[in-house]
């Protein structure tokens, strides 16, 4: 007994001695004794615990590993005043809503009103921990204007994304609207077994559950001014792009790194008792990670933030060059906020197929399919003279060469037509724009003897004049800022010289007199319209609809606003806040540009103005909404701010069944029909 005690003290002292703090060592030299302190353990770098764990795009990363990552990367005044200079530049001389954005405005606006250059100024006055946090007040400073043409993103702090098994929306039954489970994945931890699916969330990390997503979307979501269109981006939501998708919103597909690495959640299931679930976040690699590429925190900066814009990362859909030597009209670059809401990915469910499902879920059942195209799923009602056009996006592309995109349309239509649709449905639901001219080529086809273009404006400051009459005097109009791009309102002709920018109109927005070029539009014409007159449409505009969540932006906006605005087609908006009208439309903006198409743009004048634009020092990108439109040629306040046309005609709430099955909303409008 005695000796079995006296092997356990002796295994205790070994085990103290083993996670003991480190002592120091006596080395005695002669009749001295020098004492040499061990040094403590070296602490892990967790860019370098980030480069092992992150080896393919199905890899698993740890919460505290990123977060920890992203701040090691220390704050570099000199870089960060470089980047500043650049997005003042951009914002300053080339945001077409920069005064807009100052003044407070009605609703169904809900947004703070945001001096964007004042600031950008205490960005500059402040001493940042690190460049994370830096980066991420640009980013935030940009989506507070509520536009989503207008972004700043740090790809530096884009290669993960986060993820909450449990995806949400917020239905109303029985005159209530709650937040409730749109999907459980009950494979990973923290989900139970038991069926979530429609059970009612009370709260969210101890706020009241509606509450919380809506404080994160109107803190995140720079989708739209309106609340109830920013909440319907946070929220899951099916809809259609090549096929039928079920985005898991916002909410729960994150690229920020969230407060903890968990969510807390109380959940009712019908009369059962509350359930308390913590739910940790699934971190996995995003497009933005360079895979086998960084070792630790320098070379995170030197390959992740530091080089300049791949094209495995850059995601401009073309080149400022490939779009301006068509013509500005043809420009097809993705907006921040489509690229934000493609990023999120989809819900993944069992199984697989299109044709109307998502993995077991038939996602259409009412409506048979007619044919596919590049922008447009086009379908028959069952038992019904109505048929539905679901136009994805008006990403298209024309060449004199290959107009397929366009001449498809035209074919699904006539499909239709042919096979006896008297009604017509255009589901404009996710929809975030594309081509221009793919815009005023559907306003022509569905009203060819009305005017399909929207005019606009551009910003003319001094800067802009500068570079107006140095574009004018180049051999073809390739610079957004050579007026020989433009139609002028007034007289319908090409411009044939810099008047349109050098002889502006002085506006007051936001208590700041500006000048903005004269008013304009872009040249448009296809050979194969007008149609001929054995194969017109037969729609009026008593015979359509259109419907969408608000998600319906840019080029999406000159179709859907041009159809209720000038031919009283009806709208539909589908979602948002419970008895609060929503708008059917967000960004409409005019065209966007990139920090780097704009730079390009001024290097080919070689225009050396001061305070012009320059390409930013580190793998981000900037977007900004150059040119702005209104909504008829008499119009005051551009169509971005002229609230008055946002609200749709009727407003829809969302609800179970419609959630997950869009004919079901259909339906409802086709029964709204005269």
């Amino acid at each position: 007994m005695k000796f079995t005690t006296i092997i356990s003290v002796a295994i205790a002292l070994c085990v103290v001695s083993t996670n003991a703090a480190p002592v120091s060592t006596t080395k005695v030299s002669g009749s001295k004794a020098t004492t040499t302190p061990t040094p403590p353990p070296k602490a892990r770098d967790p860019c370098a615990d980030l480069a092992a764990q992150g080896k393919n795009s199905d890899s698993i990363l740890k919460f505290n590993t990123v977060r920890d990552c992203y701040r090691a990367q220390t704050f570099k005044p000199e870089v960060a005043e470089k980047i500043l200079t650049s997005v003042e530049s951009a914002i300053g001389n080339f945001y077409a809503f920069i005064d807009n954005a100052k003044e407070a405005h009605g609703a169904p606006f809900k947004t703070p009103r945001v001096d964007l250059l004042a600031e950008l100024k205490k960005i500059r006055r402040t001493k940042w921990k690190n460049d994370y946090d830096f980066n991420m007040a640009l980013t935030y400073l940009t989506f507070s204007a509520n536009d989503g043409h207008l972004a700043y993103r740090s790809d530096c702090y884009h290669t993960a994304k986060f993820l909450q098994p449990i995806s949400l929306y917020a239905p109303v039954v029985n005159d209530v609207q709650n937040i409730r489970v749109f999907f459980a994945d009950d494979t990973q931890e923290g989900v139970p077994k038991t069926a979530l699916t429609d059970c009612i969330v009370t709260e969210i990390d101890g706020v009241p559950a509606l509450k919380a997503v809506q404080d994160f979307a109107d803190r995140t979501s720079a989708i739209s001014k309106d609340p109830g269109v920013r909440l319907n981006d946070a929220l899951a939501s099916t809809s259609w792009y090549n096929e039928w998708l079920i985005s898991p919103g916002g909410f729960a597909s994150r690229w920020e790194v969230p407060k903890k690495n968990s969510m807390d959640y109380t959940i009712q299931c019908a009369s059962g008792a509350p359930q308390k679930l913590t739910v940790p976040w699934i971190v996995k690699p995003a497009d933005a990670f360079e895979f086998h590429t960084f070792r630790d925190t320098k070379t995170y900066w030197d390959v992740q933030c530091a080089a300049p814009l791949s094209p495995y990362n850059n995601r401009l859909s073309r080149t400022a060059n490939n779009a301006t030597t068509q013509g500005l009209n043809y420009r097809v670059n993705e907006v921040p906020a489509t690229t934000l809401f493609r990023e999120r990915g989809r819900i993944q469910l069992p199984g697989g197929g299109k044709n109307g499902r998502v993995g077991p879920i038939q996602v259409i059942s009412k409506a048979k399919e007619i044919l596919l195209t590049a922008t447009t799923a086009f379908y028959r009602i069952n038992k019904s003279n109505a048929c539905v056009a679901v136009i994805a996006s008006e990403e298209a592309a024309y060449y004199k060469f290959d107009p397929s995109d366009y001449l498809q349309f035209i074919e699904g239509l006539e499909k239709l037509r042919d096979g006896g649709c008297k009604k017509l449905i255009l589901d404009m639901t996710n929809n975030g724009g594309g081509s221009v001219d793919f815009a005023y080529f559907i306003n022509q086809v569905f009203f060819p003897k009305a005017k399909p273009y929207f005019v606009e404006d551009l910003r003319s400051n001094k800067y802009v004049q500068g570079a107006a009459k140095i574009a004018v005097k180049q051999s073809n109009p390739r610079s957004v800022f050579d007026a020989r791009g433009y139609v002028s309102m007034a007289t319908n002709k090409v411009y044939t010289d810099d008047s349109m920018f050098t002889k502006g109109v002085n506006m007051k927005r936001g208590g700041v007199t500006q000048t903005y070029s004269q008013k304009n539009y872009f040249e448009y014409g296809w050979p194969f319209m007008p149609m001929a007159k054995n194969r017109t449409l037969p729609w009026k505009a008593s015979d359509m609809a259109i419907v969408t969540n608000g998600f319906c932006g840019s080029a999406c906006t000159m179709i859907a606003t041009r159809f209720n605005i000038v031919h009283k087609v009806k709208t539909y908006a589908v979602g948002g806040v419970h008895k609060r009208p929503l708008s059917y439309f967000s960004f409409p903006g005019g065209f966007v540009m990139d920090n780097e198409s704009l730079t390009n743009d001024i290097k080919q004048l070689n225009y050396k103005a001061k305070g012009g634009p320059s390409n930013l020092v580190t793998k981000s990108t900037l977007n900004v909404a150059v040119g702005e439109i209104y909504a008829t040629e008499t119009s005051k306040v551009p169509l971005e701010y002229d609230t008055k046309y946002f609200p749709a005609n009727v407003h829809l709430d969302q609800d179970p069944v419609s959630a997950r099955n869009p004919d079901n909303i259909w339906m409802k409008i086709v029964a709204d029909f005269k």
